[in-house]
């Protein structure tokens, strides 16, 4: 895997560097058939899924949006119990899960409580009460929200407040994360420089197994190839490793005419990350 990443990574270089306009490459070039002879290719080729994920590979919550590819969800669902003071009640490890951006669709979440009996999931997102009506009594005690958005700083005076994911991790006393997912409509970048700050201060690991997150192409300014190259390989750096690629065909087939596929949702693994149960096997 390590060497199928490295080979996309200097193939990503080398396609770079070819371009005339480099590092102002536009992320979609090709708009006619003219231009595609030339510029063959959109942003997301420059950053394919290119290492594998080491066990199962499933699709959680519903088809189309909403729904998340997992990697080794089997190892989540089989968790081993660990031993306690009482030797005949073992119990499993919690599996902490932050979710970011829940609005009314919490199918992903709710299977995951389901299947998970160790699940704890901390949900937010400033723009909705509570989180989506799919989540079952039985498992509602097991899910923790909060009416508040994941940003590059904290904010408390602002209505809802926004706060970065070191300071809810902080919060909550939690010192790593099994699953995260983010889904926040552009803010990703600035909301992760800042994760990615605070990791650093903190010796430069990632305390985070893997990310389902969906990338948005909000216009070319905020985010231009240059600015997501070097967002992506500080992860990189890091040790996010991307196993799986879905473009959101949703945004190009529900407006009215021609839309870019502003929208992919990635799955990243944690290959620096000694304490992922995925790494453990």
């Amino acid at each position: 895997s390590e060497t199928a990443w490295r080979s996309s990574v200097t193939l990503r270089h080398q396609m770079a560097l070819a371009h005339p306009q480099n590092p102002a490459i536009p992320l979609f070039p090709a708009q006619k058939m003219s231009d595609f002879s030339k510029t063959p290719y959109t942003l997301w080729d420059f950053f394919p899924a290119t290492y594998t994920c080491p066990h199962d590979i499933q699709r959680v919550g519903r088809l189309g949006d909403g729904g998340k590819w997992v990697c080794g969800m089997s190892l989540y669902e089989a968790k081993p119990a660990v031993a306690v003071s009482n030797p005949h009640q073992p119990r499993r490890p919690s599996t902490i899960i932050y979710s970011f951006g829940v609005n009314d669709e919490s199918t992903f979440e709710a299977e995951m409580l389901a299947r998970i009996p160790s699940a704890q999931i901390f949900a937010y997102d400033f723009s909705v009460d509570r989180i989506g009506s799919q989540i079952p009594p039985a498992h509602s005690a097991r899910v923790h929200f909060s009416k508040l958005g994941l940003g590059g700083q904290d904010e408390f005076s602002k209505t809802p407040q926004f706060f970065t994911l070191q300071t809810l991790m902080d919060q909550n006393k939690h010192t790593y994360i099994d699953i995260l997912k983010i889904d926040i409509e552009g803010g990703e970048y600035t909301a992760l420089d800042a994760f990615m700050d605070a990791c650093d201060r903190t010796g430069g690991i990632m305390p985070v197994g893997q990310v389902m997150i969906e990338l948005h192409l909000v216009d070319d300014q905020h985010v231009n190839f240059e600015r997501f190259t070097k967002w992506w390989e500080r992860l990189e750096g890091f040790g996010m490793r991307p196993t799986w690629l879905e473009i959101n065909l949703l945004a190009v087939t529900l407006g009215n005419g021609k839309t870019d596929p502003r929208c992919v949702e990635y799955v990243w693994v944690n290959a620096k990350d000694d304490k992922s149960i995925l790494l453990q096997e």
